[in-house]
């Protein structure tokens, strides 16, 4: 039945300013059963039939409306559409008055790659016109082959690695007449959403279906949409609502649908109340990234410093983590009572049972990112038998499994490239170099290890080969989901054919919603590239991370530029996105080193973990620890927890943020940062406004930041203070709903008809909730809502 369809929600396009180029493959699995394609004024289709990809030219800007659709019509005579978001990007100016014979420009904006955007010299200075969209962009200028900043801005920003780049801000415009909408509430199976600002277009949709006509009525700052019948035919269904005027657009609503059924009556419904979401609910959930050497030792232990050879430090080699270790803590609560309702697991597959020599060292392959056999679990982690008693286990547990998925290398006696050694990429390069970390110049071809050979996804049967292995995994052993390691080295169709495989042969035939997110280090643009139906549904946002830190860590600095990073976000991907935001991970030094005052911007992380055993020297570390988790607790995208992460466990670079877990013998501070993390899980799973809630910035101060986010009659106040002293802060309730109010923190409050004003304690969060939530207190014992 789902031959000639859009088979799962499409994501909106975001047009280009010229040319957008879309492969139909990404979100019909059957392309040849369109029968038309048609879009809206001020934009032309060019399509090639053969290829099933299309082009789509703006011939007149003006014309084009903030929010359209791509609308296709299959041989069925159905029609469904995709929504197309026209660009915000402006053409920015930069202008270099050096003396020089070649300058080039490369930042966040090009993901660090200056090919392709050279300054031309002309009216007496070097000149370059940018297409970017607004927010704020770390760059440096590459003058006679010599990477600088830009000795004409006065702004830098740090680079994360103890240096300084140039910052390139590019303001948002305050539109003349800004629409907002929000979920109101929901009367006899019709949805009113409530609307601020004047709109001229909207477009509804159930599914992919737009619903416009026949089931919505637009009255002055409401929108009524009556559900359709069709909803009751399917378990999940969602509703999204996108506006726009003139000259600017709206938020975007998504609004998941269930069905009620009361004797032989069935009444399709809002989703309200965390009771009616299941683990198929991919928005609902919050990741635990556990590295599984060193997470906990199950028994029986089969790992063991697995080297035949000496030297092998033990922060290199295996510490014997191993599938009965997770599942002995799933047995024990530790993942319930933490509220997460996904596990990431690093890499099972079989490693090299010898060291191999990085960086001057002997390291083994305890991480799992070495795949020596891509088809089989390394037996120091365990077998068959013992994964799939896991995850049978987690299931029952309202856990899903998302397993690490290496596809870009494989180590050099692993049988695919031993049989097949024209499918690496080169080792050398043409001048006769070694194409060894050449992330972005040689992005596609380029190695992490001499003993890493990088496959070449240019050739069909390399694209076969290892799409079909992460199939066999998933069918194998019903994992819920993969993370990608190393995404933007890989091309896209690779990505895309994997895709479709899970498609047609896992997600369709079992009704399930498959999880994939990817690791990609650029910018937004280049993120985006690897987003959409067809591809992953999220990636890692670094970006965003980079700034939280910023934010959390230095009083100094302006909540302004983490909030200008957020709007980014929203911008690029939607007020219903999958980004993963992050706690940290396993290949950066851990947050609360930086913010215990042990490790600092300008040391170099991975020196001082091998040097010295770094602590939390100042325990206000702990504070700026939860102010992260509070933030990606509530903020759009899927929480990310980085093992240890809960407690506040420090470490250094690479391999000191590797450390054994610690789950006896806690101190206070850590026992007091584990509850407090386990309460916001499980605010974040309970509490609908921070899953499909709106989202709008209230206060941004130096110090102080405020947000909102409404899920109907459910409000969500979040509000962050990063001084050293304490805040009263007063909030107008203008465009608020709120009568009643609940502190998360139990912090005194005034609730008027006017305002709420709170006290937050020096270096604190808090979030004022418009429901009773008594039953997120850990010491309650709720099972979460998976």
């Amino acid at each position: 039945m789902y031959k000639t369809k859009i088979n799962t929600l499409a994501t909106p396009i975001t047009l280009d300013l010229k040319i957008t180029r879309i492969c139909l493959y990404d979100y019909i699995l059957h392309p040849e059963t369109i029968q038309s394609l048609t879009v809206a004024e001020g934009i032309e289709i060019w399509e090639n039939k053969k290829t099933h990809a299309i082009a789509l030219h703006i011939v007149d800007s003006k014309k084009v409306a903030p929010i359209s659709t791509l609308d296709i019509t299959f041989d069925d005579n159905t029609t469904q559409s995709i929504i197309l978001i026209k660009s915000k990007k402006i053409i920015h100016p930069i202008r270099f008055y050096g003396i020089a014979h070649s300058v080039q420009i490369a930042g966040d904006f090009n993901s660090w790659n200056p090919k392709g955007f050279d300054l031309e010299f002309r009216d007496n200075c070097w000149q370059y016109d940018l297409e970017i969209e607004p927010g704020n962009y770390s760059y440096q200028l590459i003058v006679n082959g010599e990477w600088i900043n830009d000795p004409h801005c006065n702004e830098v920003i740090e680079n994360g690695y103890g240096g300084y780049n140039s910052l390139l801000r590019v303001p948002f415009t305050t539109e003349k007449d800004e629409i907002f909408l929000e979920p109101y509430r929901e009367l006899e199976q019709t949805i009113i959403v409530a609307i601020r600002g004047s709109i001229t277009h909207y477009v509804v949709l159930w599914e992919n279906i737009i619903i416009n006509e026949e089931f919505t009525k637009l009255n002055n700052h409401t929108l009524a949409i009556r559900i359709p019948e069709a909803a009751k035919t399917q378990d999940r269904s969602f509703i999204r609502v996108f506006a726009c005027n003139d000259t600017s657009s709206s938020n975007d609503l998504l609004i998941p649908l269930t069905n009620n059924k009361k004797g032989d009556i069935t009444r399709t419904i809002a989703v309200t109340t965390h009771a009616q979401l299941t683990r198929n609910d991919k928005e609902a959930q919050v990741i635990y990234f556990a590295l599984l050497d060193r997470f906990f030792i199950g028994s029986p232990s089969q790992s063991s410093p697995a080297n035949t050879e000496t030297g092998v430090h033990a922060k290199l080699n295996f510490h014997g983590g191993n599938i009965n270790g997770l599942h002995q803590k799933l047995k024990d609560g530790y993942f319930n009572d933490l509220g997460i309702t996904s596990i990431w697991i690093s890499p099972i597959v079989q490693n090299p049972l010898k060291a191999e020599e990085k960086n001057g060292q002997k390291c083994a392959g305890y991480h799992g990112y070495w795949p020596l056999n891509s088809h089989t679990i390394d037996p120091r982690f365990g077998n068959d038998d013992q994964f799939h008693a896991f995850i049978h286990d987690a299931h029952q547990a309202g856990i899903n499994i998302i397993l690490d998925y290496v596809a870009n290398h494989v180590y050099k006696d692993n049988p695919i490239i031993v049989e097949h050694p024209d499918w690496s990429t080169p080792l050398l390069l043409p001048d006769g170099s070694k194409n060894i970390g050449r992330w972005e110049t040689e992005r596609y071809t380029t190695w992490f290890e001499e003993f890493l050979p990088t496959l070449d996804f240019s050739k069909s049967e390399v694209i076969d080969q290892m799409t079909n292995i992460a199939l066999d995994w998933v069918q194998k052993f019903n994992i819920d989901g993969f993370r990608h390691d190393a995404t933007k080295h890989i091309q896209t169709e690779f990505w895309r054919t994997l895709t479709r495989k899970l498609k047609e042969e896992y997600e369709l035939p079992l009704n399930k919603r498959f999880f994939q997110i990817g690791e990609t280090f650029g910018g937004r643009e280049m993120l985006k590239s690897y987003i959409n139906s067809g591809l992953h549904d999220g990636q890692f946002s670094f970006n965003l991370y980079y700034e939280a830190r910023s934010a959390f860590l230095y009083e100094q600095v302006h909540f302004e530029k983490l909030s200008t990073c957020l709007r980014q976000e929203l911008l690029n991907f939607g007020y219903n996105h999958f980004m993963g935001n992050i706690s940290g991970n396993h290949d950066m030094p851990r947050f609360i080193s930086y913010a215990g005052e042990d490790l600092w911007m300008n040391q170099n992380a991975e020196h001082e973990g091998w040097a010295r055993h770094i602590t939390v020297k100042n325990p206000i570390g702990y504070n700026k620890l939860l102010l992260l988790h509070a933030f990606n607790c509530t903020i759009p995208g899927i929480p990310v927890i980085y093992y240890g992460d809960e407690i506040g466990m420090p470490g250094g670079g690479d391999p000191d943020n590797r450390r054994p877990m610690k789950f006896t013998g806690l101190t206070e501070h850590e026992q007091t940062t584990l509850s407090k993390v386990q309460d916001l899980v499980f605010m974040r799973t309970h509490y609908l406004p921070l899953i499909y809630g709106t989202f709008e910035f209230v206060i941004i101060e130096q110090q102080l930041l405020v947000y909102k986010r409404v899920y109907f009659d459910a409000v969500a106040l979040v509000l962050f203070n990063k001084s050293r002293t304490e805040k009263i802060v007063q909030i107008s309730l203008h465009n608020i709903r709120l009568e009643m109010a609940f502190s998360f923190q139990k912090n005194n409050f005034k609730l008027t008809n006017d305002y709420i004003e709170v006290t937050l304690p020096a270096m604190s969060f808090d979030i004022i909730h418009s429901q009773p939530l008594e039953f997120i207190t850990h010491s309650e014992n709720i099972i979460p809502a998976f």
